[in-house]
């Protein structure tokens, strides 16, 4: 009898929970659906148009430092970006021209850290004994570094002590080059100089320093770029002259960079001269 009790107890089913219970139940869930659906649907065109915050982020764009431009008497040479990946172009200008007493300045546009160092190389014995500007940080400029001793026809080697295998050159140039040679003194005319001022570009702004240039014939105009943006020197009234750069043109100097006007075949007169890429920058020159 104990036995059969006990198997019909096995078969008796389970019940968790009233079919009234079960009913109430579903009866929450579907009335909070038509809740949520009621408010959700009337803003879902709105929600889809404007999606939350976190969706639109964007990665910040990062400008890149302007570099304001050298002093009269500075060379600037560009430490290039991406130029710690051997093979990549470095240095800019390479090899730099510089006259004998400018100073120079490194400008390290790259992302890492960089040196410019006298020497061959790392091996060379007498590395950094002309100059060495140390650690120059990403976007920053090395001081003005003189070339002690230097003299016209010099070529100065350097690299990256950082990275070895970036190497450039300085080619030491006359201070103001000299015109032919020529004449009863039979030697070389030291000549003026005229400076392309910070903002010359800027129509209406004072261009040329001096605005009109007194030369003799036979000297060597330096033309100094202390813009940021290219600029030329080109001889004539504007753009629209058919004569214009046939007694002298300097074509494009780079912000910062300079050239070179040879009075060597240019007589005794007064000139107009101006810049090709911004004809209303205008200055006159007296050849003597």
């Amino acid at each position: 009898m104990s036995s059969h009790d006990e198997h019909s107890h096995e078969k008796e089913p389970i019940i968790l929970t009233s079919p009234r219970r079960m009913a109430k139940g579903l009866a929450i869930v579907l009335v909070t659906l038509a809740v949520g659906a009621a408010i959700l649907i009337p803003f879902f065109n709105d929600m889809y148009k404007n999606p939350p915050p976190v969706t639109q982020i964007k990665k910040p764009t990062t400008t890149p430092p302007t570099t304001p431009p050298p002093e009269a008497g500075t060379t600037l040479i560009s430490i290039l970006e991406g130029a710690s990946a051997q093979g990549s172009p470095d240095f800019k200008p390479d090899p730099a021209e510089v006259p004998v007493g400018n100073k120079v300045v490194w400008q390290n546009d790259d992302s890492v850290p960089h040196t410019a160092t006298s020497g061959t190389g790392a091996e060379d014995a007498n590395k950094g004994k002309l100059f060495d500007t140390n650690i120059i940080m990403g976007g920053e400029k090395s001081k003005a570094v003189e070339l002690t001793g230097a003299k016209e026809g010099d070529t100065i080697s350097y690299f990256c002590t950082v990275h070895p295998y970036m190497k450039g050159e300085i080619k030491v140039t006359a201070a103001q080059a000299g015109g032919q040679t020529g004449g009863e003194a039979g030697g070389t005319a030291a000549g003026p100089a005229i400076k392309i001022l910070e903002g010359a570009s800027a129509q209406g702004s004072q261009a040329f320093d001096p605005q009109e240039l007194t030369a003799k014939k036979g000297e060597t105009v330096q033309v100094i770029n202390q813009d940021a943006v290219p600029h030329t020197v080109t001889s004539g009234k504007d753009v629209s002259d058919p004569d214009k750069g046939k007694l002298f043109d300097t074509s494009i100097i780079m912000g910062g960079e300079s050239g070179k006007i040879d009075l060597s075949k240019v007589d005794p007169g007064e000139y107009n001269y101006f810049c090709e890429v911004h004809p209303y920058m205008q200055g006159k020159m007296k050849v003597e």
